[in-house]
């Protein structure tokens, strides 16, 4: 049975099995792992930012989504953080429906004089 390492006097939320603080190029190459396992290649740090910060904006404000990532304005937050939503909702796949029993689109319509 493998022992418990003992505290090591340190506060190190993710530490390595001997107790000490993980390399960063190990916790580089663990992230870069993790993400690939799950098919989220695309997810940086930068995209939980995002996401905290658009989250706190929809519940809460942009003021109180600024505070949370230590911006001193919320303009910039905003700006970088805050993910706007579309204007419209996509409703290709209706519209498409529209022109699925319609003439081709070559034809001329009739004229009404």
């Amino acid at each position: 049975m493998r022992e418990r390492v003992d505290p090591v006097g340190h506060d190190a939320i993710f530490a390595s099995r001997k107790g000490t603080w993980l390399s960063p190029q190990n916790v580089r190459r663990q992230w870069r792992q993790a993400r690939a396992d799950a098919g989220l290649a695309w997810v940086t740090p930068h995209t939980f930012r995002k996401t905290v910060a658009t989250l706190i904006d929809k519940d809460a404000n942009a003021k109180k989504a600024a505070a949370q990532l230590g911006h001193g304005s919320e303009e910039i937050t905003k700006k970088h953080y805050i993910v706007k939503p579309a204007l419209a909702p996509d409703v290709s796949d209706i519209l498409e429906q529209l022109g699925a029993g319609s003439p081709k689109a070559d034809t001329v319509p009739p004229r009404h004089e």
